[in-house]
């Protein structure tokens, strides 16, 4: 049977029998008896040496060792946790004709700072288009496209802001969780590496980045000894990545992957929005909300570019998530198969 390790309660009333065994006139049973008093502070610090023992041997096992010990399992195999990264991307100068703003300029924006990647100049028209970086890196540095930066320090001939350019400052993301690292470091176990096959170009593909959690590799596409993959997002709210996830996953797996093979194309999957039509008897607020989660689950795991949602399988994960509620699935009617570069998410739901 499993070990348990016994209770604060239970140490104190060993102790005290100890006690009572080797001193047959002690009674360290009263309240304030010193001996009662020792039973109990050693009662505390053994227990706090059964708890340590307990997080300890977690520690032993790669799919429970967390932190610095999932660190050391997973060098062992030369895996290492994924640090912060940087947002970058393009943002929109205007100013005086031929001005220019030097390289190392900053914006700021929510007290967040950009730094000017290289020297531009505006042209006769007085614009230009520059890449910055952000100083400190993490997600709360992505912005969308629009958005209004300001330069820290007047510049003369520039004006005092710009806005981000089309593509948005993106790629921006935090330091790898526990999570992730244990599922690549299981994964590299247990499908080990073969000279670039599709295990490795998973394996790959996730290392390029923190965000990525689900990849897809197609041999020979689009020709013989060329490899296609495509990748999501699945831990962001918008599951498709950014150009500059994807360059990350194109620089890293064109470093890594065998000189022989011809040629490697990151792609990032087009949403396709998937419109549900339910009836719920009794229809609730709680019923709806847990469909909703349940579905969003479902297309999570389960969803992929060039796929086929079976009709059935959809009408199952409602029933379990309704609940006491019954439930009529409208639409789809019938299963649904997506293009190969179209993964489904959850579009709107029409409840009946």
């Amino acid at each position: 049977m499993p070990w348990q390790s016994p209770t604060l309660t239970e140490l104190a009333d060993q102790i005290r029998a100890d006690m009572r065994g080797r001193l047959p006139d002690a009674n360290p049973a009263l309240r304030r008896a010193m001996l009662r008093v020792i039973a109990d502070v050693d009662a505390g610090a053994v227990h706090g040496l059964y708890g340590y023992l307990a997080w300890l041997a977690k520690q032993l096992i790669i799919d429970t060792a967390e932190a610095e010990w999932l660190e050391r399992w997973a060098s062992i195999w030369r895996i290492y946790r994924q640090g912060e990264v940087a947002a970058t991307g393009p943002v929109f100068i205007i100013g005086n004709p031929s001005a220019q703003l030097l390289a190392g300029e900053e914006f700021e924006k929510d007290g967040i700072r950009y730094t000017l990647d290289s020297t531009v100049t505006l042209d006769e028209s007085g614009q230009a288009i520059g890449d910055v970086t952000a100083v400190d890196a993490g997600d709360e540095a992505n912005l969308d496209a629009g958005e209004t930066l300001r330069l820290v320090r007047a510049v003369s001939g520039i004006d005092g802001e710009a806005t981000v350019g089309d593509d948005g400052l993106t790629g921006g993301a935090e330091r790898e969780r526990d999570e992730r690292l244990r599922e690549r470091l299981l994964e590299r176990i247990q499908r080990q590496p073969h000279g670039g096959n599709a295990d490795d170009y998973i394996m790959w593909v996730r290392e390029a980045h923190p965000d990525i959690t689900r990849v897809w590799v197609y041999r020979h596409k689009p020709d013989i000894g060329e490899v296609t993959v495509r990748f999501v997002c699945g831990a962001l709210d918008d599951i498709i990545p950014t150009p500059a996830v994807v360059d990350a996953v194109f620089e890293h797996v064109d470093d890594v992957r065998p000189v022989t093979a011809r040629g490697f194309y990151p792609v990032a999957p087009e949403k396709a929005p998937l419109n549900l039509a339910i009836r719920l008897t009794p229809d609730t607020a709680e019923a709806r909300s847990r469909v909703q989660t349940a579905l969003d689950d479902f297309l999570g795991q389960t969803a992929e570019p060039g796929g086929t949602l079976y009709r059935e399988q959809l009408s199952g994960v409602i029933y379990v998530a309704a609940g006491d509620s019954r439930h009529k699935l409208d639409s789809p009617s019938a299963d649904v198969t997506h293009g190969v570069n179209d993964i489904p998410v959850r579009g709107v739901i029409s409840w009946l």
